[in-house]
């Protein structure tokens, strides 16, 4: 039986109504693609509004709410070790810790990197100056303040490769700690850190000025070129270097950044560490703080239990910090003995003027201040890891491994920092002062271009 095509009228209407949905598909399609992309397109925008809201907006009280986290409370500290060329961590910004990271190929690298080879070569014709020319304890004094602060650029640019770790490696312990229930609690580490770092910076500042002063005072008596003030000073900040290099108002200009930057990196060393040391006091305070709260109520074997995880996760969390950071504790100690004995030997002799008077009494003062607090601040963890021998006498397990276990930060593993030390480093400043005071004689020194 032949098959039938049916009306030929209806047909066509079919192929038209075929064809007008394949053209209202296709634009639709259109449309949509076009849709599609303008939507991509606006969220684009908006999120780059949104960061330029978010920088021009006003502050929330949001933003003044601390959560007592160590990467919040650390912030400061870190924006300065930048400004002076140390610590180049990207995301310092940021309250936790996985945003923090290190690249080499990073503009805060490449500035750290700048530096640290133009305090090796500084340090090098210093070296040069001191074999080849005047070998005394001014030159072997600069010697040393320029090399330490290439070995402390050094050994921030190390440690700057394993911030991002151990700050994560603190971020995980701080959450199983028990939680800040007060806003004060939450607030006081950040505040505490912010007036050490506030302090130190000014005292680093008004000693940087009072030098600045006793080289002006120098640079006016014995010119080197009469009516040129600024060269003459300029000059003089960096004659060692001078004297193998043609002098000239950039390098003058380049070596007094080289100085500024290298004074503040010196005492930057310190604050450092006394930042890192109040932390770690403070987390082992507030765990001694809670289980001395709660031991006054019952309490369960669960409770003991995850007490001690929390205090073997704070002591595995110094040996972690410590071994990031021991160099720089040593260079911090060795530098501050150094500068203090080198000091007291120079405090026998008369001053050529006010300025120099000024200068020298208030660095010697401001550097024994400086190596107290962070002695004190140093030996407070180990003085906080033991408080829970007092509260657990009867858990004899958890207290024979809190009298056995030494949790203190160290200098490179030669000694620990506990209040033992500072009596050791103060009984050996005053024996040295009393053998210079026996054998030294007055000897008073008038205003000339040689002892200036």
């Amino acid at each position: 039986m032949a098959r039938t095509t049916g009306d030929p009228a209806k047909r066509q209407k079919c192929i038209a109504r075929i064809k007008f949905w394949r053209r209202s598909r296709v634009g639709s399609d259109i449309t949509l693609g076009i849709f599609k992309y303008k939507v991509v397109s606006n969220q684009s925008q908006r999120f780059q509004f949104s960061k330029i809201n978010a920088f021009l907006r006003r502050a929330v009280r949001d933003d003044y709410r601390y959560s007592g986290s160590f990467q919040e409370a650390i912030k400061p500290v870190l924006i300065i070790a930048q400004i002076f060329a140390l610590m180049p961590v990207r995301g310092i910004g940021s309250k936790l810790a996985e945003d923090l990271t290190f690249a080499w190929s990073s503009a805060r690298t490449y500035y750290a990197l700048a530096m640290m080879i133009s305090f090796g070569v500084t340090s090098g014709y210093i070296v040069a100056f001191m074999t080849n020319i005047s070998f005394d304890f001014d030159s072997v004094e600069t010697m040393v303040f320029y090399g330490s602060i290439f070995l402390i650029s050094m050994s921030f640019l190390q440690l700057a490769t394993r911030w991002p770790a151990i700050a994560q490696e603190w971020q995980a312990v701080e959450t199983k700690l028990p939680p800040l229930r007060l806003g004060k609690e939450r607030r006081s580490l950040a505040h505490h850190i912010k007036m050490i770092t506030l302090v130190a910076t000014t005292c680093s500042l008004v000693e940087h000025l009072l030098s600045m002063t006793s080289t002006m005072t120098y640079s006016v008596a014995c010119p080197h070129w009469p009516g040129h003030p600024v060269d003459n000073f300029l000059y003089f900040n960096f004659a060692t270097v001078f004297h193998f290099v043609d002098y000239s108002t950039f390098l003058g200009l380049l070596g007094k950044v080289i100085n500024v930057l290298s004074t503040f990196a010196w005492n930057f060393n310190d604050i450092f560490v006394m930042a890192v040391s109040v932390a770690l006091a403070s987390r082992f305070r507030h765990l001694n703080d809670y289980m001395q709260r709660e031991a006054r109520s019952a309490t369960t074997v669960d409770y003991w239990m995850q007490c001690r995880v929390n205090f073997r996760n704070l002591c595995k969390l110094c040996q972690v910090v410590d071994d990031g950071i021991s160099t720089i504790t040593l260079l911090c100690f060795s530098n501050n003995l150094y500068f203090i004995c080198g000091k007291i030997l120079k405090s026998m002799q008369t001053k050529p003027s006010a300025s120099h008077t000024m200068y020298f009494w208030f660095s010697l003062t401001y550097l024994l201040g400086r190596t107290l607090v962070l002695s004190l601040y140093s030996s407070s963890i180990n003085d906080e890891s033991k408080r829970p021998l007092r509260i657990f006498r009867m858990l004899k397990r958890f207290s024979e491994e809190v009298h056995m276990d030494t949790v203190a930060l160290t200098g490179m593993k030669f000694f620990r920092l506990t209040r033992g030390v500072v009596i050791s480093v103060a009984g050996t400043i005053v024996t040295y002062e009393l053998i210079l005071l026996q054998f030294n004689k007055e000897e008073t020194t008038a205003f000339t271009c040689e002892n200036a």
